[in-house]
């Protein structure tokens, strides 16, 4: 073992390791000197990795303007690289190295994160983490290169946004839910903002947000902690802190107002109808206890629509017969504190009336029928699907970035399962009651085909 490899061996002492018996009893994280977060999941089940590079930026850091810009710099990173130790990367280079390994690679952009992620053979770690400290370093900004990926970037807009109406709507319905501005646009972007992003744009956003400070390390699989660490410092210990914007999420800016709309259009084949809740923000703080409410949020929505024998799903769909298709969601998380309610009517129902018969069904279900036994149940079936997760490679790495997403504390996976198990009907009830005694008044939403 070299020097390097000794010197995070006697670190390991400092780091957090999860109890035994527990979901992720494999993890461990560190933070290099220079503030990047490496997090560590071993699982030598097969030779594979999953490894992600997360950035905390997204749509929600852009200016306007400038809507999209994130999504494009995420195209762009592929493009081409300047040299870090001598080695850059030509267009499409990254992605070809990659493949020559056998590697399945891809990148994300949400309102929080940007991610390049890559599921490989365990040898080949390292040329993951190489490409990586490269794409850090910055990226050639070619003017022609941009040209391309705007215009791959459009089509991807045309896609999931122009010809997308129920997807516009949906958003649009979220982002008064959340009534902050900076939720407004979609992540794709705006047409005319990222159409007119200029090399020196992208550039600019690049040397504000990629640095080491401001990004995470997640390797999953056949790994040994030791060695990882050693390898991040190697590759990433080089670059120096830089400060980035504060990112404060803003409450919210406008009321919710009761609301009926109704969206018809030629694309739209299959009618459907949703009512949504602002509820009360209960989830103000990061740790354990917040985590707690939100995973009960998370298991009451469950009780109700999971499984054969779910009741929401059962009776519209089978005792009724008046929907394809329902959903409930009860959301308790920052800026993020909602409950939607969703159908599809079967051909010849109203789809209002049936929302209206679903809500009916839901209030009474939550007000008579929240058992004990029930929640035993659900708990057993989550708990299950949590292990399952667990033990795949990509799904811990998953789980741990959804943590870095709000800034949160690692350690709530530390007591994962026993937070599930340790919860009480009481629990569940107090989170159903955030919806039953709400004052807000719902706003509904109505998609359709146009009519003939």
């Amino acid at each position: 073992m070299n020097k390097l490899l000794l010197t995070f061996a006697g670190a390991l002492a400092s780091l957090v390791a999860l109890p035994a018996g527990a979901l992720y009893e494999q993890a461990r994280w560190m933070t290099l000197d220079n503030g990047m977060d490496v997090i560590v999941i071993e699982n030598h089940r097969a030779p594979a990795v999953h490894a992600r590079v997360a950035y905390k930026v997204g749509a929600l850091d852009e200016q306007p303007g400038t809507y999209g810009i994130a999504h494009v710099l995420e195209h762009m990173m592929f493009r081409g690289a300047p040299p870090l130790n001598g080695k850059g990367l030509a267009p499409g280079e990254y992605d070809a190295t990659l493949d020559r390994i056998g590697a399945d690679s891809n990148a994300s952009t949400s309102a929080n994160l940007t991610s390049y992620y890559a599921w490989f053979g365990s040898e080949h770690l390292e040329t993951f983490l190489v490409l990586n400290a490269i794409l850090m370093n910055g990226l050639d900004a070619d003017a022609d290169q941009l040209e391309n990926e705007k215009g791959v970037v459009l089509q991807e807009y045309r896609q999931r946004w122009e010809n997308s109406p129920a997807a516009r709507a949906a958003h649009f319905l979220r982002a008064d839910l959340r009534g902050v501005a900076a939720y407004d646009h979609p992540i794709i972007g705006i047409k005319e903002d990222f159409e007119a992003l200029t090399p020196a744009d992208l550039l600019d956003f690049h040397q504000t947000w990629y640095h080491p400070n401001n990004a995470v390390l997640i390797v999953a699989g056949d790994v040994v902690p030791e060695e990882v660490f050693a390898l991040a410092e190697q590759h990433f210990g080089g670059f120096a802190a830089v400060p980035v914007p504060a990112r404060v999420r803003p409450d919210a800016e406008r009321p919710f107002e009761a609301d009926f709309e109704t969206v018809t259009d030629a694309l739209i084949t299959q009618p459907s109808a949703r009512r949504a809740w602002r509820l009360p923000e209960v989830v103000a703080e990061t740790g354990v206890e917040a985590f707690r409410v939100r995973y009960a949020a998370r298991l009451l929505s469950s009780m109700l629509t999971s499984g054969l024998d779910a009741p929401f799903t059962r009776y519209l769909q089978t005792e009724r017969q008046i929907a394809l298709g329902a959903g409930f969601s009860l959301v308790l998380d920052e800026g993020q504190d909602w409950a939607i309610l969703s159908v599809e009517p079967v051909e010849g129902q109203d789809p209002v009336a049936v929302l209206d018969e679903a809500e009916d069904f839901l209030r009474n279900w939550l007000e008579n029928d929240l058992t004990t036994e029930r929640l035993e149940r659900q708990k057993r079936r989550f708990v299950n699907g949590l292990v399952y997760a667990a033990d795949s490679i990509d799904g811990p790495a998953t789980s741990f970035e959804s943590v870095v997403a709000t800034n949160g504390d690692y350690g709530v996976f530390l007591t994962l399962e026993d937070t599930i198990n340790s919860m009480t009907i009481d629990d569940i009830r107090a989170v159903a009651e955030l919806f039953l005694d709400q004052a807000s008044v719902p706003k509904t939403l109505v998609l359709g085909p146009l009519e003939e």
